[in-house]
């Protein structure tokens, strides 16, 4: 099947998936039944076989009563299965908090049968709505199930015979019969169980005998003593409100215990709030025909009602609402919300004239739509000026002729925005009150617009030659980039004649232009030009903002920009351009794993062309230096080496290791598994087919002593030696041109002379050109706090040679960015690209349509919260459910597998490690109970979990990537005992920088703290195909099940609820726990005293001067983010001056207590206490040691102590 041939049979699988989810968790059709699933037998208490959407009877006394209390049990290969009893803390703590409230029937009111809908054993549901006109009459359309007992001639299922004319054995011809034209077999006499068993023990000749014997067994089930039947409800009632506002009288609907409770108040002059209620008013314990099920209740309005329906928004006084919230009120206006759910959710399609049906919905779905990020059409763009290759030195076409197509995307921008204008004005589109906020998102876009003439008008002009070739060069690394990486998708091993064939001929020239920008990345490029070209720009020292959304391609986005700021450096610096040119900060080791790969690639194709234009001069020659464009991982100890030693320690045991994944596991710190320029495997593995060992190791020890990483594919460009370090030692020796790392890596700034060597503090060098952050918004609480801490010192020696860096950053939610940059970067920010007056179009990304008939998808949510299961049990049910209706999909394999490998997002890793163990046990025999009800043997056998927690090591963090993304599911792989990963268990770690085309199935368990954190981690799927995520609801919390009741309005505009963020950097906590650090950096890496033992040159008299600028820069620092800042922080400047001096006091006088001997700053006393009469300046932080030294981070994101604590028991003596 071609690519969008899949895509359409996944679209169709998905929606299939959903729908037999629905079936196993809300009903019915949990089995199959005769005559449809309306009418459905089944062989559990209906309590117990559904886990949503239940109204259990009213108990004198209601309250978190989660265990199953009916245990039924299934035979099936003569083995009892019985329900598991869940005894988690979750399930004991719900226990212990009981409400003991006692249904009084003198006190009725609507709030009483309103707080039945949240109870764990939920007695009520229903929602409120707003109407408009005159609401006295409203219709309501309310449909539900309940069950009752098995009758003899209920008891039948499908049966067809393998062959015609076949008679059942004689010894069960008394109790069934036989359909064979409608291919049924019926219960026609009570039939034990036991009876069936000791036949078929007895006589093994009876034909059809394990089929007949399972669908036996089954009726004998459906009549026994948990066969239920289901019956349907269909009701149309009319609420008078005519009389009172309070109506209770509408009870027994058809019959049932049903009844329908509401409450009407009025708003405003013909304005009205409508609660209403289903409400079960049976009482007593739940057993199987006193329930309700599946309840619906739905109303519809048209143009010849009396009323219609009203929307609300929870932005009532714009007036007292802060810039951003008035900027989202405007881009979100058209997102209208009509009702909340009490114990359910609601769902609605109403026009704009308020006509159209709400209704309650227990099964939640929402499908968000995707970006479209391509060219708009009738935009008036050039295609041609996307095209990487044509914009390229590779395409000789005139410089004039690529810069009148790169104007057709700034003219048709332009026109957009002067679109923008018309609507503006216009009283129609746009009410009033969102005019003003308006006309400045459109005096963003024209400055945005501006800039991206000022980059044109830079190419434009022939005598920037130097800025014209980096352009095209960018372009061209870029192009190799895409090329690369594609060769990179299949794994490959040393002495692979089909790709050094292919490698030794590879001619850029005469590849395939295929490889395109989108508009919003060239579009960023050219708005970027001048301030990387002018360092006097005003632009320079601007935080630009790349605000997209996942899977937009921000990456891509700041690579080109790299890409240009390399070799503009090289050729406009020749004799400066050495060290590191660019620094890209990632927050957490899998995202830095995942982008370092891209990033390795472009950097590659960066030194393929210096080395082009010094010795091969196959392409275009430019002066781009004798030093090589490298790139370093700079990440922390315990995934790299930090010394030579120790990656010498490493590779050797790795080598020597006799059990291969043992030695990777316990040895390979060295990140890189394989060739970033031709994929060629840098690891030795196991082949399965031969279990020998296969491919050799790409690393090596120059001289036995200095670690490097090579190719190990002989024709490959880098077979010598590929432009990449990971060990701390030999980025310290040789700075790389990018420095890619960890953001609290830069901890170690008053810890180690070395780090400077990053800032050019001991060479000719410039500093720093760039600095990309990406995920900006997970920089924040106290994490943030410390980084904008830090930054201080970075920016300070950074900006040391009078030069400032340009800070880049990215994310897809955030808010209160304004601020965020401020007290991190102490600049102004401007986003990219600049909202227009609609969140679903900002020119360069306009939300796509969901058109179903023509297979044009978004991402679907769907919501549960379960009616009286415990959490434990909800995430055994649901991850069962899924799991095994994906096996039951009738599909290829080729679709199936884009649904095989389950991610299962949670908050912690406490409720990660209590998932993992149910999966091993109750979640296996879930599948098994539910593969016995559809006859299909035991079910789908899962291995063990997954993970991509911190927990794991980098190497098994490395593999499991691949593994998602190499192995697949299917036969010939399950032949080859190849095994897709069948359930990945992920916390925070996955919800950044997992990009994994076979991920497109989730469930979230509990909703996350931060909305940033649920679209990051739901982003995680569906990003090449329909996906779909499951938010699994806990009901005992509050948040959870806000969430749930009001999921449609929640999902239409999530990034409309992403929480602002912030960070403290001069707070005093922050202060006292590392203001220090900042000082000592300063003072070691810029004023001269670089050593460990300089620590005891300083001299607070002699270093007046140097030490009142450091000083002065961190006040000037803290006064200008107090300016810039919107809630007028308090001016704490003082109080940091007097912290400043205090430090250097204390400097001082230690210093001249140890006689400026043996006092150092303490790089050498990291792990061990100082020796005899010696002292330092700083120790690690939670040191035990009690020297007045400084205690000091070595990792930003431990900030807070561990305390070790004894528990004593005390016990009565006997």
């Amino acid at each position: 099947m071609t690519d969008s041939e899949i895509r359409k049979q996944v679209y169709i699988a998905r929606d299939l998936l959903i729908n037999e989810i629905k079936k196993e968790l809300l009903g019915p059709g949990s089995e199959h039944s005769i005559p449809d699933a309306e009418h459905e037998i089944i062989t559990d208490l209906p309590e117990v076989r559904y886990s949503v959407g239940i109204l259990f009877p009213q108990k004198e006394r209601y309250g978190a009563d989660n265990d199953d209390t009916a245990r039924p049990s299934e035979r099936g290969d003569e083995i009892e299965i019985d329900e598991v009893n869940d005894n988690s803390d979750d399930a004991q703590e719900s226990t212990a908090n009981k409400q003991t409230l006692v249904n009084n029937p003198e006190e009725d009111s609507l709030d009483e049968e309103i707080s039945l809908a949240s109870q764990n054993l939920p007695s009520s549901m229903g929602f409120t709505f707003f109407v408009q006109g005159d609401g006295v009459k409203i219709p309501l359309h309310v449909s539900f199930g309940t069950y009752r007992k098995a009758k003899l001639e209920d008891c039948v299922l499908h049966f067809k015979p393998l062959y015609d004319g076949y008679e059942l054995p004689i010894q069960f011809q008394q109790y069934t019969c036989l359909d064979a034209e409608n291919s049924l077999l019926r219960l026609s006499q009570p039939l034990k169980k036991k009876y069936v068993y000791d036949v078929f023990n007895s006589d093994d000749s009876i034909t059809e005998g394990a089929r007949l014997k399972e669908s036996l067994i089954m009726l004998c089930n459906q009549f026994g003593a948990n066969g239920f039947v289901r019956v349907p409800h269909d009701v149309k009632v009319i609420v008078d409100f005519s009389s009172s506002d309070y109506i209770d009288n509408i009870k027994e609907l058809d019959g049932t215990s049903a009844k329908i409770t509401a409450l009407r108040k009025r708003i405003s002059y013909d304005v009205y709030s409508i609660t209403i209620m289903l409400v079960n008013e049976a009482t007593g314990r739940y057993n199987g025909i006193n329930s309700i099920f599946q309840p619906v209740i739905r109303i519809d309005t048209a143009e010849s009602s009396p009323y219609r329906f009203c929307e609300y928004t929870e932005l009532s006084n714009p007036e007292h609402s802060d810039e951003e919230e008035l900027s989202l009120a405007l881009l979100y206006r058209n997102k209208k919300v009509y009702g909340t759910g009490h114990g359910t959710s609601v769902n609605w399609q109403i026009d704009s004239n308020g006509y159209g049906y709400i209704k309650n919905d227990f099964f939640p779905q929402n499908e968000v739509p995707q970006m479209d990020f391509s060219i708009a059409p009738d935009s008036g763009i050039n295609p041609q000026c996307l095209n990487m290759k044509y914009l390229s030195d590779l395409d000789t076409s005139p410089m004039s002729d690529k810069i009148a197509v790169l104007k057709t995307m700034i003219d048709s921008y332009s026109a957009w925005i002067e679109g923008l204008v018309q609507m503006s004005g216009d009283d129609n589109i746009l009410k009033p009150q969102y005019q003003a906020k308006a006309r400045e998102h459109i005096e963003n876009c024209r400055e945005t617009c501006n800039r991206m003439q000022d980059g044109l008008s830079l190419l434009e002009n022939p005598d920037n030659e130097i800025v014209r070739n980096a352009f095209q060069l960018a372009n061209r690394a870029m192009f190799m980039q895409r090329i690369h990486l594609k060769i990179q998708e299949v794994d490959k091993y040393p002495n692979d004649i089909e790709l050094q064939d292919m490698l030794s001929t590879l001619d850029y020239y005469t590849v395939e232009d295929k490889y395109s920008w989108r508009p919003f990345q060239l579009a960023f490029l050219l708005m970027s030009l001048k301030s990387i070209v002018d360092t006097e720009s005003s632009e320079r020292d601007v935080v630009d903002l790349i605000w997209f959304p996942t899977g937009g391609g921000k990456t891509e986005a700041y690579l080109g920009l790299t890409a240009f700021t390399i070799f503009y450096r090289r050729m406009a610096y020749p004799s400066e351009s050495g060290g590191t040119a660019v620094i890209m900060r990632y927050t957490l080791r899998l995202l830095a794993a995942q982008q370092f790969v891209r990033a390795a690639t472009l950097i590659c194709a960066c030194e393929a062309i210096r080395k082009d234009s010094e010795r091969r001069k196959m392409y275009h020659e430019y002066p781009l230096g004798k030093e090589t464009i490298s790139i370093g991982l700079w990440i922390g100890g315990d995934h790299t080496p930090n010394k030579n030693d120790i990656a010498k320690d490493k590779l050797n045991k790795l080598k020597s290791s006799s059990d291969i994944r043992f030695g990777k596991d316990r040895y390979n710190k060295f990140q890189i598994l394989k060739c970033p320029w031709c994929g060629t495997k840098m690891v030795k593995d196991i082949d399965p087919s031969t279990g020998k060992p296969i491919g050799d190791w790409g690393y090596r020890l120059k001289n036995n002593r200095y670690f490097y990483l090579c190719c190990t594919q002989e024709d490959c460009e880098y077979n010598a030696r590929l432009p990449i370090q990971v060990v701390d030692e030999e980025l310290y020796s040789n700075p790389p041109t990018l420095l890619f790392g960890t953001v609290d890596k830069f901890a170690m700034l008053p810890w180690k002379n070395d780090v400077g060597a990053f800032f050019a503090t001991g060479s000719e060098n410039r500093t720093p050109e760039l600095i990309i952050q990406d995920e900006l918004h997970l920089i924040s609480g106290s994490l943030g706090t410390m980084v904008g801490l830090y930054e201080t010192a970075v920016d300070a020696l950074c900006s040391a040679k009078g030069i400032k860096p340009k800070i880049i950053a990215s994310t897809a939610t955030i808010r209160n960015a304004k601020e965020q940059c401020s007290v991190l970067y102490n600049r102004e920010v401007r986003q990219f690209p600049p909202p227009g007056i609609n969140a679903e179009d900002s020119f360069f990304a306009r939300e796509a349509n969901i058109v179903p008939e023509e297979y044009k998808y978004g991402r679907m949510y769907v919501g549960i919260m379960p009616s009286g299961k415990t959490k434990a049990m909800m995430e055994i049910r649901a991850i069962a459910a899924v799991l095994q209706r994906v096996d039951m999909l009738n599909c290829s394999d080729e679709v199936k597998d884009k649904f095989w490998t389950l991610a299962i997002y949670f908050n912690s890793l406490r409720d990660l490690g209590k998932c993992r163990t149910m999966i091993d046990d109750d979640v296996k025999d879930f599948i098994k109970r539910t593969a016995y009800r559809f006859g299909i043997g035991r079910g789908r056998v899962i291995g063990t979990s997954a993970e991509l927690t911190s927990r794991i090591s980098t190497s098994e963090l490395n593999e499991t990537l691949e593994k998602l993304e190499r192995v697949g599911y299917s036969k010939e792989n399950i032949v080859e005992k190849k095994y897709a990963i069948n359930t990945l268990l992920g916390t925070n770690m996955i919800s950044v920088g997992v990009d994994v085309a076979r991920l497109n199935a989730m469930i979230i368990v509990g909703q996350p703290k931060l909305t940033s954190e649920y679209i990051q981690a739901s982003s995680r799927i569906g990003r090449s195909y329909p996906g779909v995520a499951i938010a699994l609801y806990d009901g005992t919390k509050s948040r959870d099940r806000s969430h749930y009741e009001q999921f449609k309005a929640y999902h239409d505009s999530f990034y409309k609820f992403v929480e602002p963020t912030g960070a403290t950097p001069f707070s005093k906590p922050a202060r006292d726990r590392a203001l220090h650090a900042v000082v000592v950096s300063m003072v070691r890496h810029l004023y001269g005293l670089p050593l460990d033992t300089d620590a005891a040159l300083f001299d607070k008299d002699y270093l007046h001067s140097d030490l009142d600028k450091i000083k002065d820069y961190i006040i000037k620092r803290v006064d200008e983010i107090n300016e810039r800042t919107w809630n007028n922080l308090d001016n704490d400047t003082t109080a940091v001056s007097d912290s400043i001096d205090e430090i250097i006091l204390n400097w001082h006088t230690r210093v001249q207590i140890a006689d400026r001997k043996n006092f150092f700053y303490g790089d050498r006393y990291m792990v061990q206490h100082p020796t005899g009469d010696a002292k330092r300046l700083l120790k690690v932080f939670g040191s035990a040691d009690i020297d007045p030294a400084y205690e000091t981070l070595t990792s930003m994101r431990n900030v807070d102590k561990s305390i070790a604590a004894n528990i004593l028991v005390w016990e009565d003596e006997i």
